[in-house]
């Protein structure tokens, strides 16, 4: 072996320097316990079970006031009321004086009196007013948690309304306003429909934004800004016309015009919080949106296709298919008012999208309830579930 890989030989430690290497092994050990010492504290301060409590119990509190803003999305406030009117809270709920502060849900109505304004207002801001000797029924309120989106429908029986659909209603968001001879569907607009029971005529008046009106038969109308449209019982939209002064003047009610503010920071966490936590939230039965879960998804598709075959067996009891059929009431198939309504709740909007009469045929649009409201098509063939592409532009 060569020299210089031998390995030294040390020697022997001094007296002094095995008294320093000891002073040195206790040095470390004392660093070493007290750094465990340093963690032990910290965790002691930071996972003190108080400390602890309180963070679960304002993760619980958040959470509870996230589903109490969603629960609001359920319900119509009246914000204002002068004159006379009456208000029916929910579907089969008693006739009381209308009065500010009322909530109304699915099936509520509000009939305003012969001096009688009133304005329902929505928790994203968006508005409707109802002129004096008017009748409106709240068909839907729906909010998705998991999809963040909403549904609303509405069914004007006599009168005339305004309305203001707020920037925050959603751009996967719906709303349809139906009378005895129109569907107005609408996206982020201000708009005004009135409707005349006498001529069975419907009048539909865009201010901006855009909306799209069908008759129960024809092709629909699409008003953008500055334009209106008119429709009778059983025919098309006749043309588009720009809007008159007075109908123009009209949407200058404050109501109508009124800042509506950002949502604050709080509310936007809670929503957002409450939508990552859709599956427990859901499971566990927690909130008015708990449904937008496998389970429940699947049972509104099924749902909604055991709808469609009953039309279908009404329909095939004809002799002849009917020309046309109104979305909401399907009064053309003479189902008693109660069982329409059995079959509609199941659809998206609680009505179908359309009925379109085919050659020899006919042809049923619908679409369940479900959180990606999945598309149907019912013919004298059957039920099919179909693809968005060719599921006819609403």
């Amino acid at each position: 072996m060569l020299p210089w890989f031998r390995k030294k030989k040390k020697g022997p430690q001094t007296d002094e320097e095995i008294l320093a290497e000891a002073f040195a092994d206790v040095r470390k050990q004392q660093d070493r316990r007290a750094t465990r010492k340093r963690r032990e504290l910290l965790w002691r301060k930071y996972a003190d079970p108080r400390i602890l409590g309180v963070i679960g119990l304002i993760f619980v509190v958040v959470i509870a006031d996230g589903v109490r803003r969603e629960n609001m999305e359920f319900y119509a406030t009246v914000t204002e009321a002068t004159g006379a009117g009456q208000v029916r809270r929910a579907r089969g709920a008693t006739v009381e004086p209308l009065a500010a502060d009322m909530r109304i849900e699915d099936g509520g109505e509000v009939q305003t009196g012969p001096q009688c304004r009133a304005t329902l207002a929505f928790p994203d801001g968006s508005v409707i007013t109802l002129a004096p000797g008017s009748h409106l029924k709240v068909e839907l309120l729906e909010y998705s948690r998991g999809g963040m989106w909403r549904g609303r429908s509405f069914t004007l029986s006599m009168g005339h309304m305004w309305a203001r659909i707020s920037p925050k209603f959603g751009a996967q968001s719906r709303c349809r306003v139906h009378t005895p001879s129109s569907v107005a569907a609408v996206r982020g607009t201000r708009f005004y429909v009135g409707y005349d029971p006498s001529v069975e005529g419907t009048r539909v008046s865009c201010a901006d934004g855009m909306v799209q009106v069908d008759g129960f038969r024809g092709r629909s109308a699409a008003l953008g800004q500055g334009a209106s449209t008119s429709v009778t019982y059983g025919n098309a939209p006749v043309g588009r016309q720009p809007l008159d002064v007075q109908t123009r003047s009209s949407f200058a009610q404050p109501a109508l015009n009124r800042e509506i503010k950002p949502d604050s920071w709080l509310k936007r966490m809670e929503l957002q919080l409450t939508s990552a936590l859709d599956l427990p939230l859901s499971m566990l039965g927690i909130g008015k949106s708990s449904w937008a879960i496998g389970a429940a998804d699947f049972a509104r598709r099924t749902a909604a296709m055991e709808a469609l075959r009953v039309i279908q067996t009404s329909i095939e009891g004809y002799s002849g298919y009917p020309e046309f059929v109104d979305p909401f009431t399907l009064a053309e198939l003479d189902f008693r008012p109660e069982d329409a309504l059995r079959i509609l709740k199941n659809f998206d909007g609680s009505a179908i999208e359309k009925y379109e009469r085919v050659g020899q045929g006919f042809v049923i649009w619908a679409r369940a309830r479900d959180n990606a409201r999945t598309p149907f098509k019912l013919t004298s063939y059957g039920v099919q579930q179909v693809s968005e592409d060719e599921f006819p532009g609403t």
